[in-house]
């Protein structure tokens, strides 16, 4: 299965199983549901628990990454009281993607653009 974005796989399960996870509320089904979300994100996408606490703000849903780690740590007590979420996380069965790379890579491209325009700097000068 090709590679999804943290957007795609909110909106397929918000998709698939008709649930808002972004709802601000505390309705069992709406927690569940949000569940799987964290769960993928942390073990699909290996996002870091700010990243995805940042995803959900961009989604107006504030989350501490306390409450984001609470939700992952209960993910399987929820998969048992729902079947539906094992077979929606079946259903996600990519191989995950290293975002730390991406980052590194990112961190780099930067120092590498602040050394140049120190560089330049420097050469004016001398």
């Amino acid at each position: 299965m090709q590679k999804m974005t943290a957007q795609q796989i909110s909106d397929k399960i918000i998709k698939k199983s008709g649930i808002n996870i972004f709802e601000n509320s505390r309705k069992r089904h709406i927690i569940q549901y949000r569940s799987l979300l964290i769960h993928i994100l942390r073990d699909k996408l290996n996002m870091r628990w700010v990243s995805i606490a940042m995803f959900f703000k961009a989604n107006d849903k504030n989350m501490t990454e306390a409450s984001i780690i609470h939700s992952y740590d209960h993910f399987p007590i929820y998969q048992e009281q729902d079947k539906n979420l094992k077979q929606m996380l079946e259903e996600f069965n990519f191989k995950p993607i290293d975002i730390d790379v991406l980052d590194k890579i990112h961190y780099l491209n930067n120092k590498i653009k602040n050394l140049t325009q120190k560089l330049e700097k420097y050469e004016k000068i001398a």
